[in-house]
């Protein structure tokens, strides 16, 4: 009997995400003392760039917020630029899709789970700030990559098709 196996991650899907310009800082600020993890961000990021709250959408600062997605735009607001998703890179719970396809029966499984979080080591080494992270480029040349690492029990990923390696290295240095 031939079985394939597809591992997905579930990524909620949202709506319209915030753009910080049309929600306060105080409300930023709101988000960030809300996640049950510390929540860093670029050095002086409004200034060459335009931030928007992908997740979680809506925003509820009333109950603890367990991952974040930032999206950042060219100052234009058109250009995507770069994503961080954080979370807590110690007891996170990611959720988990399987599913099972039997060719010869036509039929399919779909079990969903819960599994531990796992920092993935595959990648090439990138060492900043004496934090050990990983990188792995995009395929074809493309620029940029995925940047990960843990710093203050947080963990970080970066990703990007328009910013260099070091460009993506350079944002990393300077969160706080």
């Amino acid at each position: 009997m031939l079985k394939v196996i597809f591992i997905f991650s579930l990524l909620v899907a949202t709506a319209s995400p915030i753009a910080l310009d049309s929600v306060s800082q105080t409300k930023f600020e709101q988000v960030k003392k809300s996640t049950d993890f510390k929540l860093l961000l670029p050095r002086d990021y409004t200034q060459k760039w335009k931030l928007e709250i992908k997740e979680p959408y809506p925003v509820d600062a009333t109950s603890p917020i367990t991952r974040v997605r930032l999206h950042y735009f060219d100052k234009s607001g058109q250009t995507y630029m770069f994503g961080i998703e954080q979370h807590k890179a110690f007891g996170y719970k990611i959720k988990t899709e399987k599913t099972v396809l039997d060719v010869r029966n036509k039929t399919s499984t779909t079990v969903i789970g819960e599994e531990e979080f796992k920092f993935d080591t595959h990648g090439e080494t990138v060492i900043f700030k004496g934090i050990e992270a990983r990188f792995v480029p995009w395929a074809n040349h493309i620029p940029g990559g995925f940047l990960r690492w843990v710093q203050d029990g947080t963990y970080i990923e970066i990703d990007s098709n328009q910013l260099s390696k070091t460009e993506m290295i350079e944002v990393a240095i300077s969160m706080n």
